[in-house]
């Protein structure tokens, strides 16, 4: 457990643009920063980040809350994790305490980390530091790789008869059930224990944020299987995984352009000649969650395929994948016979280049091998619109909607009805936000709450209002339940510190909520401060109001319950409560009609 004063010095220190612009392009406009999202595809900005309020909110896919629930979404990490990332980032050391230090899920994955992390560093020792490696220092010499690519992708090698990783894990205290775990070692009858790496070149497979995840090894001669991955592990999915991303992100946003290939070698070459936004799946097709990841970084993807069959068919197939992830992508072709390797070490980056350039876009790609596959006839036509019906149910982006069907109209003459209708029927509805304990975020944003998302935004925009709304000692219980807990805790805030943190705030709940209320906060940017105290009143009279309406009722079903019941005590008692309601309403009416007196 990190300790609440560690994670408020941290969060201090802390700039929420700084971090953000690590992933994301900000620009400045006015109190905010803006930028496109990374969590969906859009073409307009509507990724806003205030760095006043330590806080961040996308008005579209409603991602949002502090700098640590950004890290958290956008890099996968748990709480704890993300406080260790931004405290790192500002140089202040964490430790944590408590009796969960040394177990549970974060603990583990903790060891998990370390134990991949020594691997690859042992793996890299021997191939740069132990006569065994000597032969797979030859290998990546022929292969034209420069030792300071292979040392920047910690390129390494398991020798035939082990690299000595047991032996390192006893030292370093890491234990062997893990090992297993993660696919390093295997175990023989009778607790023998053997690496599962052996006489390969040793490919360290590295998440976004640096951290060994997984490993790749290729055989240096001959051998079946020519590459093997580790399996799937608690920190590792080769569908979600692309080699090479940690080391090609901040190219790929300086580019905005980023291309996919096949294998780890074409990445270092690439990397090596200068294509170095170049990123590769893992043994596996192209998935939704490898496009989605790029799309973080780049709307701009190009997939480059083989000249030949298989290149074209696995182009056709592409295209869908990239359009259930939100990207319209592009597709570039090498000549027969060649791979990125290759083609680059034999013609360069300017070659490589102009074919990325020429890069034709998924969509028309697709288009023409329909037409290829099914022909003009009137029976084809019938197949290649049923086949964009079935893809344009994948697509979420209203904007691609409309492109991909005005041109499936140009194409086959078919009218434009004929595709949406399939599309209104069968796009499932957005499922209902999670709740957080009593507050949800279907409460904050039912607008049936206005008045408490207003008077809520303006206090945590104008510290202030906060003071003066918390003057009025009834507020709590004028706001509807749901909104009780988050009042609760601003009251709280200001009773302490005579200020509202939102990125405090926004802590105590989940990430749904966390988002909504760091909405609210940037909502309240749109209130000039001279107005901020007549909008408070507003909100506060409006809140009464609603609240004595709802006594009133309550107490005409009282009084009829009590006269049904011939309870004249009840009666009696239920009418004067009843009278005293009316009364004050009645006053919040006149305040409400008298004439506003404009000072000269």
């Amino acid at each position: 457990m990190i300790t609440q004063e560690k994670i408020a010095e941290i969060r201090a220190r802390a700039s929420v643009v700084e971090v953000i612009s690590d992933y994301v392009t900000l620009k400045k406009i006015g109190r905010n920063h803006v930028g496109l999202c990374p969590f969906h595809g859009e073409k307009t900005p509507s990724f806003t980040v205030n760095d006043e309020k330590g806080i961040f909110h996308c008005f579209s896919c409603k991602a949002g809350g502090s700098v640590f629930n950004f890290l958290m979404q956008y890099d996968h990490l748990s709480f704890p994790e993300a406080v260790e990332c931004v405290g790192k980032r500002y140089g202040i050391a964490v430790e944590r305490s408590g009796k969960n230090r040394d177990s549970g899920g974060e603990a583990d994955r903790d060891a998990l980390y370390r134990l991949n992390e020594c691997a690859a560093a042992n793996y890299h020792r021997v191939l740069f530091n132990d006569v065994l490696g000597r032969r797979a220092l030859e290998y990546i010499k022929k292969r034209g790789i420069e030792e300071s690519v292979a040392r920047r992708f910690m390129l390494g090698f398991a020798p035939p008869y082990g690299s000595g990783l047991l032996e390192v894990a006893k030292k370093e205290k890491l234990s062997l059930k893990d090992a297993l775990r993660l696919g390093l070692i295997g175990q023989r009858e009778g607790n023998r224990f053997h690496e599962k790496f052996f006489d390969r070149l040793i490919f360290p497979i590295v998440n976004a944020g640096g951290k060994v995840i997984g490993f790749g090894g290729r055989v240096l001669e001959q051998g079946i299987p020519k590459y093997l991955n580790s399996s799937d592990t608690p920190l590792f999915r080769k569908g979600s995984t692309l080699y090479g991303l940690f080391q090609a992100k901040e190219a790929i946003r300086k580019r905005d352009r980023a291309v996919v290939v096949e294998g780890y070698l074409d990445v270092i070459a690439l990397h090596q000649y200068g294509v170095d936004y170049a990123v590769a799946t893992l043994g596996t097709a192209l998935t939704v969650e490898h496009v989605r990841a790029l799309s973080r970084y780049t709307k701009n993807v190009v997939a480059f395929f083989d000249g030949d069959d298989a290149g074209s068919r696995a182009a056709e197939r592409s295209f869908q994948i990239f359009v259930e992830a939100g990207l319209l992508g592009r597709a570039a072709f090498l000549p027969n016979g060649e791979d990125p390797d290759t083609f680059i070490r034999a013609r360069g980056k300017a070659a490589v280049e102009e074919l990325l350039d020429r890069s034709v876009p998924l969509a028309d790609y697709y288009f023409a091998s329909l037409e290829h596959r099914y022909g003009k006839t009137l029976e084809g036509k019938s197949q290649i619109a049923g086949e964009i019906s079935r893809v344009l149910q994948k697509v979420r982006n209203p904007f691609e909607v409309d492109l991909l069907i005005a041109r499936a109209v140009d194409s086959l003459g078919i009218r434009e009805e004929f595709f949406r209708k399939p599309l209104q029927s069968s796009v499932p509805p957005k499922p209902p936000l999670l709740a957080n304990r009593r507050l949800s975020s279907s409460d904050l944003g039912n607008r049936a709450n206005a008045a408490e998302r207003s008077l809520i935004s303006l206090i945590l925009r104008y510290p202030r209002i906060a003071g003066y709304v918390f003057e009025e000692a009834d507020v709590r219980q004028w706001v509807g339940s749901a909104w009780r807990e988050i009042i609760d805790l601003i009251r709280t805030e200001w009773q302490e510190h005579e200020n509202v943190d939102v990125g405090r705030i926004v802590q105590a709940f989940d990430s749904e909520v966390a988002a909504q209320i760091a909405a609210l906060a940037i909502e309240g940017e749109n209130v000039p401060e001279t107005e901020s105290q007549k909008m408070a009143d507003d909100c506060i009279a409006h809140l009464r109001r609603k609240y004595l309406r709802e006594q009133e009722r309550n107490l005409r079903i009282a009084i009829r319950t009590a006269e049904e019941q011939k309870d004249e005590n009840a009666t009696r008692e239920r009418i004067l409560e009843w009278q005293e309601i009316v009364r004050k309403e009645r006053q919040l009416e006149r305040r409400k009609l008298a004439p506003k007196i404009t000072a000269r």
